[in-house]
C-alpha cells in the first residue's frame, strides 16, 4: 500500500458513558447506563452493562429492577458536556491530518495522505495514545485504504478488543474480512441484508467475492461502490466541511401533558433558537417553517391531535428573533384547548447558503441589526453557557423541561461545575 492514499475512522467508545466516567473515574468498572431524552430508554452503555444483557433503547421501566438488582449507575443525558468533549476530540485528531471529517458526535474519517515514508503502524499508535492522553475519552482506531476498509477496521479492532487496526496489506485485509459478520459492514442495511442473506452472503469475504456486476443487480450503485471499497478501491470521497442539512429540526417531550397554550409557547420558541443557531454554524438560512404539535399516542383515554402547519419565511432567515416570532405565531394557529399535549416541535426547510439570499427588488429589507443581534447571542452564549442569553419567548423557569432526574454536572461548560483540584 506504500504510496497510496489512506484514511482512518476513529470514534469514541461508549461515548456518552465515557464522558460521564472521564469525571467520575470511580465508576469505571461499574454498570454504567446513559438515558435518552426524559430518561425514556437507554441510549448508551458501559461494557459491563452490555455484559449483563442490557440492549440499546431498552425502556428504562422494562430494565429498572434489572438496573436496582446490579447496583447499576444512571445518568440522564448531558448533551452540553457531551458535544464539548467531542469538540476536544475533534480539535486533537486535527492534528494529525489535513482534511477532517466530522461523521458524527463520536466519531470522524482522516485522510493521512501519502504514507510512502510513514510507518502507519506507529502513527496509528501515536494518534491512539496521544487522544486519549489529551482527553481522557478512550478512542478506537481504524485505518484502511478506504473509507469502508477503516470502518471496517475500527469495528474488528473492538472485537479484538485492540485499540487500533491498521489494514496496509492485502493480506491483512482479508483476514480481517474473513469472519466479519455483512451486517456490521458499513452501508449494509436490513434492505440490502435481506437481499444477501438470499444470495447466502453471511461475511464480508463473502460479499467480496460475489462478481461485481451480480452486485449492482440486486443492490445498485451504491452496493457496488461499497464492493469496490472492500477491494481496497476508494469511491466514497471525504469531505473537510459537512452536506448542507436539507432539514434542520429541535423536538422534545414535555415532563407531563401540557394544556397550557404560554407554557406550550415557550417550548416552541426554544426550539426556534435552536434552529436558528444551527442554522447559523453551518453557515445557512431558511426559507420555510414547520411547527407541530403532537398528543400521546399510546394514550386511548385521551382524545387525540397532531396539528402542523408550514409557513414560508418573508425573506430567507436564521435570526433567532425572526424566527421564534414566526413559530410562536404558527403555534397559536395550531393550537386548540382541551388537548393534553406532549410534543412540540419545530423544522426548517428550504435550506439555502447564507450568501444566496435573494431579496425583493422592491423592498428595502435590511436584516443587518438582527444578525449582529444573533451574533451576540452566540458570543455571549458561546462564553458563559448555552441558554445564558435569550429571547424571553423562552420564558424562565421552563417547568415543562424533560425530565432529567440523573442529570450529572456540566463540568466542562459551566463554570461552577468545573472540577477544582485542592
Amino acid at each position: 500500500m506504500g504510496g497510496t492514499a489512506v484514511f482512518a475512522h476513529v470514534d469514541i467508545n461508549n461515548c456518552y458513558v465515557s464522558c460521564e466516567t472521564l469525571f467520575q473515574p470511580q465508576l469505571k468498572g461499574r454498570i454504567v447506563v446513559v438515558l435518552s431524552n426524559n430518561d425514556g430508554c437507554v441510549i448508551a452503555r458501559s461494557n459491563e452493562a452490555k455484559a449483563i444483557g442490557l440492549k440499546m433503547g431498552d425502556a428504562e421501566f422494562m430494565v429498572r429492577k434489572t438496573l436496582q438488582e446490579y447496583d447499576a449507575v444512571i445518568f440522564s443525558s448531558n448533551y452540553p458536556l457531551y458535544a464539548d468533549m467531542s469538540a476536544r476530540m475533534m480539535n486533537n485528531l486535527a492534528r494529525y491530518t489535513y482534511m477532517l471529517m466530522v461523521y458524527s458526535i463520536d466519531e470522524a474519517f482522516l485522510a493521512l495522505g501519502n504514507i510512502r515514508n510513514m510507518d502507519l503502524e506507529e502513527h496509528t499508535r501515536k494518534i491512539s495514545e496521544n487522544v486519549i492522553h489529551d482527553t481522557g475519552l478512550s478512542i478506537t482506531v481504524g485505518v484502511g485504504p478506504t473509507l469502508s476498509l477503516a470502518k471496517l477496521a475500527n469495528k474488528a479492532a473492538k472485537k479484538s478488543k485492540k485499540s487500533y487496526l491498521v489494514l496496509d496489506s492485502a493480506e491483512k485485509i482479508a483476514a480481517a474480512v474473513e469472519d466479519f459478520p455483512i451486517e456490521d459492514v458499513w452501508g449494509v442495511g436490513k434492505a440490502y441484508y435481506d437481499k444477501l442473506q438470499e444470495l447466502n452472503i453471511n461475511t464480508a469475504a463473502d460479499f467480496r467475492r460475489m462478481d461485481a456486476d451480480l452486485v449492482r443487480k440486486h443492490m445498485t450503485v451504491q452496493g457496488w461502490r461499497l464492493h469496490q471499497e472492500l477491494w481496497g478501491k476508494p469511491c466514497n470521497v471525504l469531505r473537510d466541511v459537512a452536506d448542507r442539512s436539507k432539514g434542520i429540526e429541535s423536538s422534545q417531550s414535555f415532563n407531563t401533558y401540557q394544556t397550557d397554550l404560554e407554557k406550550i409557547e415557550e417550548a416552541a420558541a426554544m426550539h426556534a433558537a435552536t434552529v436558528a443557531v444551527k442554522l447559523r454554524q453551518q453557515k445557512s438560512m431558511a426559507l420555510t417553517l414547520t411547527v407541530y404539535l403532537r398528543t400521546n399516542k399510546h394514550n386511548v383515554k385521551h382524545d387525540q391531535h397532531y396539528p402542523s402547519i408550514t409557513v414560508k419565511v418573508p425573506f430567507a432567515s436564521n435570526s433567532t428573533q425572526e424566527l421564534t416570532r414566526i413559530c410562536v405565531q404558527a403555534l397559536r394557529a395550531i393550537w386548540q384547548p382541551g388537548y393534553n399535549y406532549l410534543k412540540t416541535g419545530v423544522r426548517a426547510t428550504g435550506i439555502i447558503p447564507a450568501d444566496e439570499v435573494q431579496y425583493n427588488l422592491f423592498s428595502s429589507y435590511d436584516n443587518s441589526r438582527q444578525q449582529k443581534l444573533s451574533g451576540l447571542i452566540d458570543e455571549v452564549n458561546a462564553r458563559y453557557g448555552r441558554g445564558c442569553l435569550r429571547v424571553a419567548a423562552e420564558g424562565y423557569e421552563k417547568s415543562w423541561i424533560m425530565k432529567q432526574e440523573f442529570l450529572s454536572k456540566q463540568y466542562t461548560t459551566r463554570w461552577k461545575d468545573v472540577v477544582v483540584v485542592r
